[in-house]
């Protein structure tokens, strides 16, 4: 089973109608991936059979916050678990979606509507504690680095593999790093960096972690991030994107399950 937590910021709000627009208008501009980069997927193929987890999981999906929030409430409301509609229903279109991400067949906007759906329809649910969840892990950019979006879409994709993630903000500075891991104990902190001035930040993090014996992995990525950055030191890794982000948290949690 997976489990759905975006944190303390990122699930506060619903995207404004300016940043939704903005959203799909940057979506229009992606590139399409030639059918020789990956074999070519249908949403309907990734989607559950039965009803009503099907029409749940569409909802999330295609990002309809509206019709997620009146399946799941019909759905418990006809006796449904509402664990099982997490699980079966809304998951299960959080799952497809990040599928077609992960295939570049769905980009920015629909990953952030599928998840702002994904928790509108898990507030729906009742108590979802007995969620399975591999683990904690904390995000953040970089501090002085006020990116957003991005850290979003790598939050949500996380969150949909199975962990509860817990979004620290924008421009984090090391000792609220330092705060939160004590606070959560996490298998991992993640960071991002859009911007070669603020990379720095991840050096003082990694360092302090260091210093207070604290051995959790920092694993960041961005366009200000590569392999040859994050190799400074030694509880830094890199990952490349959101996919290769996932196989290395899994890489971690077997390690520890050891």
């Amino acid at each position: 089973m997976r489990a759905f937590t975006l944190g303390y910021e990122a699930g506060k709000r619903f995207l404004d109608d300016h940043e939704i627009f903005e959203l799909i208008k940057k979506g229009q501009t992606e590139e399409t991936p030639s059918p020789e980069e990956k074999p070519r997927l249908t949403l309907e193929s990734l989607l559950p059979v039965d009803e009503p987890f099907r029409a749940i999981a569409q909802s999330v999906a295609g990002g309809d916050v509206e019709a997620a929030v009146d399946l799941v409430k019909m759905a418990v409301d006809d006796g449904r678990d509402g664990l099982i509609v997490a699980t079966d229903g809304l998951l299960k279109g959080m799952d497809a979606i990040s599928v077609l991400y992960d295939h570049k067949q769905a980009y920015v906007p629909e990953i952030l509507l599928a998840a702002q759906a994904l928790n509108a329809g898990l507030m729906e649910c009742g108590d979802l504690n007995a969620l399975e969840s591999k683990g904690t892990v904390l995000i953040h950019t970089a501090d002085g680095d006020l990116h957003d979006i991005g850290k979003k879409i790598v939050a949500a994709i996380v969150a949909a593999n199975g962990y509860r993630v817990i979004d620290l903000g924008t421009s984090v500075d090391s000792a609220r790093v330092l705060e939160a891991v004590r606070e959560n104990s996490p298998v991992a902190v993640l960071g991002s960096s859009l911007m070669t001035s603020t990379r720095s930040a991840f050096l003082e993090t990694a360092d302090l972690l260091a210093r207070e014996g604290i051995e959790v992995p920092l694993i960041i990525g961005g366009g200000a991030i590569d392999h040859a950055f994050a190799g400074q030191r030694e509880n830094m890794r890199y990952a490349r994107d959101p996919g290769e982000l996932v196989g290395v948290l899994d890489a971690i949690v077997r390690e520890r399950g050891k």
